[in-house]
């Protein structure tokens, strides 16, 4: 049936063919791309109806009493409920040189090594996962409690939430990649949104958001904004990294180097 013999229905009847198939995110993001009345519908009420029914206190949290709509919209707070973010947009693979290294600070070390920005982080291999935003595989769930173990101690007072561990898990050939998601609560009055606004511009990089328009990210381990104990792997990739859009949608990774123990 053709979306031209779909319009003299009525939008609650449409709407409740719509439901049945929210069991399966990918139908309804196929459905938003066969007309501008069911991208409309999908975006403003079912997405909506589906942010509700999956992470409702996050929901309620979020909404302030000036805006009755998520920052981003409710199509880009449902992408962030059920999607993982994919390995390009958590930063793990970028054009180029990765932009943590870029940013990093030196580390200061006893004994003599290469500085820790001169080791090649981001170097090209091949990724047998998805680089790109998919369906989560894991739980649909957002926590408080996970988002304030990523933060430095000094933004104890600022609100992210974050997905329940290990998040998407992504099996290399020497590493797993754990990619998380997450959402700032308020992201314009957060200590976060401060720090990277002040003398931290060379912080923000050109890495779309993975669940909104936004077309570019902030780097929050250059700008010091996640716990320094998380440290770096021996070549000089960072144990977690994280980016974060003006909407406050955070995408991220931690990596998980693999031991081969040889017998021969």
């Amino acid at each position: 049936m053709s979306e031209s013999e779909f319009s003299w229905l009525p939008d609650d009847l449409v709407l409740n063919i719509f439901y049945k198939l929210e069991n399966n995110p990918r139908s309804w993001a196929r459905l938003a791309c066969v007309s501008t009345r069911f991208s409309s519908l999908i975006r403003n009420v079912c997405c909506k109806s589906k942010c509700s029914q999956t992470i409702p206190s996050v929901v309620n949290d979020l909404l302030s009493a000036s805006s009755a709509v998520p920052p981003g919209g409710w199509a880009a707070l449902c992408n962030l409920a059920v999607c993982c973010p994919g390995l390009r947009q958590a930063g793990v693979v970028l054009d180029g040189a990765s932009e943590s290294s870029k940013h990093r600070p030196e580390v200061v070390v006893e004994e003599p090594r290469r500085p820790a920005r001169e080791l090649s982080v981001c170097k090209r291999r091949k990724f047998c996962t998805s680089l790109m935003p998919h369906l989560n595989l894991g739980v649909w769930n957002l926590s408080r409690e996970q988002g304030n173990k990523l933060l430095a101690s000094r933004f104890k007072w600022d609100c992210l939430y974050v997905c329940d561990w290990p998040g998407c898990v992504h099996i290399e050939d020497k590493q797993n990649y754990m990619l998380f998601r997450g959402i700032f609560k308020n992201f314009k009055e957060s200590g976060v949104w401060r720090t990277i606004n002040d003398g931290q511009k060379k912080s923000r990089i050109d890495l779309n958001c993975a669940f909104c328009s936004c077309k570019q990210t902030w780097d929050l381990l250059s700008a010091f904004c996640l716990r320094r104990c998380f440290g770096y792997h021996d070549d000089g990739e960072p144990v977690v990294r994280a980016y974060v859009c003006e909407n406050g949608h955070v995408s991220g990774a931690w990596t998980d180097w693999l031991l081969y123990v040889d017998f021969h």
